[in-house]
């Protein structure tokens, strides 16, 4: 049996739902002068690299620097607005004399460097940029991390919408019935219970390509199975709904079909859709149980990202 993996400590900078006539939901984000002090770095610093580097630094506010054993990120799609702004410096100067600083800032793995370097961790950093299973696969590795031996574990997901990118989106289809969103959460893994321990973190699954309901529900009972549950001990069911009709249906199947007593809601009405959109509903997930809320003891999270990544996140909370 692997050693428990808990969720100690929770950070998260999300959309504010009322967001007036804006055609996506903006994080609403904190004041960064007390969380980020250094006013020349703060100035430097791109909005999603603020908003990630303070969510992170929140997260372990109270734990010793050497306490944390590794930083682990996940982005779907990065720093846009630095990256739009170095193609833009490319074209405009005819490819001469650029400023390298939004190219350094733009590289995926800006944001765990930065919480690393401001607090001094000398350990374990990575950062995955898989898609719709970007923190899907940060969460495994930090799962992983714990059962090799790791006590305190940081876990993060950071995505950012900008003008140009959610009219590329609808450009593309991508948004059809959908609102955009973005933000960023962080979790504190740990290897043992403290007085803050939120819930456990009972196990994770990912897979691609699943177009029908039938096949995911396998998908879901296999997953079940390898941990010892049927779906009738699932008490509260999340999905990943967005508003598009057709990729709703498939949660809506599975709610009738697998989960009809279990209390069944949604998040991305609250977020948005993003690629890393999981992470906030693993951070509601785990709020409601801090506010001692109780749609259930027992919560399954499945989420799939335009019907290409899926994933099953289980969660139980603390006894």
């Amino acid at each position: 049996m692997m050693q428990p993996v808990y969720i100690n400590h929770i950070a998260s900078i999300h959309a504010d739902t009322a967001s007036g006539e804006s055609p996506y939901l903006s994080a609403n984000e904190p004041d960064y002068k007390s969380i980020i002090t250094n006013a020349a770095l703060r100035r430097r610093m791109s909005r999603i690299i603020k908003m990630g580097v303070a969510c992170g630094l929140e997260c372990i506010s109270t734990l010793p620097s050497e306490k944390v054993h590794a930083i682990i990120t996940a982005t779907g799609l990065g720093c846009l607005a630095d990256t739009e702004k170095f193609l833009n410096t490319i074209i405009e100067n005819e490819e001469q004399l650029l400023n390298p600083t939004p190219f350094i800032q733009s590289t995926f793995n800006t944001i765990g460097a930065q919480i690393a370097l401001l607090r001094q961790i000398h350990a374990y950093n990575m950062t995955y940029v898989h898609r719709g299973l970007s923190f899907e696969s940060a969460l495994l590795d930090g799962m992983m991390r714990i059962w090799e031996g790791d006590e305190n574990v940081l876990v993060g997901a950071i995505d950012e919408i900008t003008p140009n990118s959610h009219t590329i989106q609808q450009r593309l289809g991508l948004l059809r019935g959908i609102q955009a969103g973005e933000g960023a959460q962080f979790f504190l893994l740990g290897r043992e219970t403290t007085e803050s321990t939120l819930a456990e973190l009972a196990g994770i699954s990912t897979f691609i390509h699943a177009s029908s309901t039938q096949e995911v529900a396998e998908k879901i009972h296999r997953f079940l199975q390898s941990n010892r549950l049927t779906a009738g001990q699932i008490d509260w069911f999340v999905t990943g709904k967005n508003g598009n009709l057709k990729e709703d249906t498939l949660y809506t199947d599975l709610e009738n079909s697998l989960f009809p007593t279990a209390t069944c809601t949604t998040f991305k009405n609250e977020c948005g859709e993003y690629p890393t959109a999981s992470s906030f509903a693993l951070w509601k997930v785990a709020k409601t149980f801090e506010e001692n809320l109780n749609p259930g003891q027992t919560v399954l999270i499945y989420n799939h990202y335009h019907s290409i990544n899926h994933s099953l996140i289980l969660i139980r909370k603390k006894q």
